[in-house]
């Protein structure tokens, strides 16, 4: 079974009531402008959407008529079910619709969204996710933090909370975003339904995710890893940290401004370095356009044999991550892992009778609470690298 081709259909019905509807679900500052951005979303990507569904429903049925085995199935991300998530999808299945059902939706579905999230988008990966609960106090241990002293035992132990852990009053965030089923997809199994949910609510949140890592301004939302955290903060918004020009790739630049930072653990009131930590390489964010306009013939050398070289860089274990949510111009440096990423235990699945779009398909609002920041404003460096190459004639 497919779903109707949706060419010369009005893609959105009764828009205006589905945006209300959508706008009355949602607690943030300005609920109907994300209700306009989800409705126009799946308006813009109809096809796309009907596509994805097709595609499953074309490979469930391929794989009962051909009898895959569970390795076949595991290639392609077809997984095995606790028994919690087939009593979900089961009983969705059994009324055909998510209606009803939504307080089942067992943790485990959104876990497994954010390991999918990670290994899909490399910059995802590399950031520290936590399953968080609902306190909104986040303890986490400083990377090359002192956790040892001399002297009475006291002491020691305020010592080593002072400086050996970073404690954040945190709040939490929703996450919005949505899942379009249609009936047909409760006709192909559990696992096949499992695999697109997951697959959709992957791609619907990975973009807007990846976007407040990098540039999240914090009002209501995560702090980039471009905000400064000391900079004057004003309706709720963090400002952009100064980017630091940098004009070439050569070493004593790189050793510089790049590397020596990265080893500095804390500094004293003159802002002069005070504790440092061994280097342990670093990394490199940046758009995929800057990469290879700006960076890419800086470090693509031939060798006398012939044979062309690509990344050559003059940094020792540097890792270079491209996201198209960097702005152009701008490089951000430093370990991703120094971002913390905390995901609520629970999300929610929730529908309306006015959230139908065409013919058998229906919209389903997904809200995720979650909030990230950096551990400390020296995590991460924004250097400006518009000028790098600029004056250098192309061989």
């Amino acid at each position: 079974m497919t779903i109707k081709n949706l060419d010369r259909e009005k893609v959105i019905e009764n828009k205006e009531e589905q945006i209300k509807a959508l706008q009355a679900a949602f607690e943030s500052a300005d609920p109907k402008e994300v209700a306009e951005k989800i409705i126009t979303h799946f308006e813009n990507n109809a096809l796309h959407f009907q596509d994805m569904m097709n595609t499953t429903i074309r490979e469930a049925n391929r794989a009962k008529e051909q009898q895959w085995d569970d390795a076949v199935l595991a290639q392609r991300g077809v997984r095995a079910l606790t028994t919690k998530e087939k009593e979900f999808y089961n009983k969705a299945i059994e009324v055909k619709s998510f209606d009803g059902v939504s307080e089942l939706v067992p943790p485990t579905v959104y876990e497994r969204v954010f390991e999918d999230l990670a290994v899909d988008h490399p910059l995802l990966s590399k950031i520290n996710f936590q399953r968080v609960g609902a306190s909104t106090m986040w303890v986490v241990r400083k990377e090359g933090a002192t956790t040892a002293f001399w002297g009475d035992v006291c002491e020691n132990i305020k010592e080593m909370v002072d400086h050996g852990f970073r404690t954040f009053d945190q709040g939490m965030y929703k996450l919005s975003g949505f899942l379009v089923v249609c009936k047909a997809m409760f006709e192909i199994g559990p696992e096949w339904l499992d695999r697109y949910v997951r697959a959709f609510l992957t791609e619907i949140v990975a973009a807007e995710l990846e976007s407040v890592v990098v540039i999240g301004d914090g009002n209501k939302k995560p702090i980039g890893m471009i905000r400064d955290l000391d900079g004057a903060v004003q309706n709720g918004v963090y400002p952009e940290k100064d980017a630091i020009v940098l004009n070439d790739l050569s070493p004593k630049t790189i050793g510089r401004e790049i590397l020596a930072p990265t080893t500095v653990v804390d500094k004293d009131e003159s802002g002069h370095p005070k504790r440092f930590r061994r280097y342990k390489g670093v990394t490199f964010i940046l758009n995929p356009y800057d990469y290879a306009y700006h960076f890419f013939g800086q470090t693509t050398k031939q060798r006398d044999d012939g044979v062309w070289m690509f990344n050559n860089f003059p940094v020792p274990e540097l890792e270079i991550v491209q996201s198209t949510s960097v702005p152009l111009g701008k490089m951000i440096v430093g370990h991703p892992k120094d971002y913390f990423m905390g995901v609520a235990s629970e999300a929610k699945l929730e529908s309306t009778d006015v959230l139908r779009m065409i013919e058998d398909q229906r919209l389903y609002l997904v809200r995720q609470l979650a909030n990230g920041r950096p551990l400390d404003n020296d995590s991460f460096r924004v250097f400006d690298i518009s000028k790098i190459g600029e004056d250098e004639e192309t061989p």
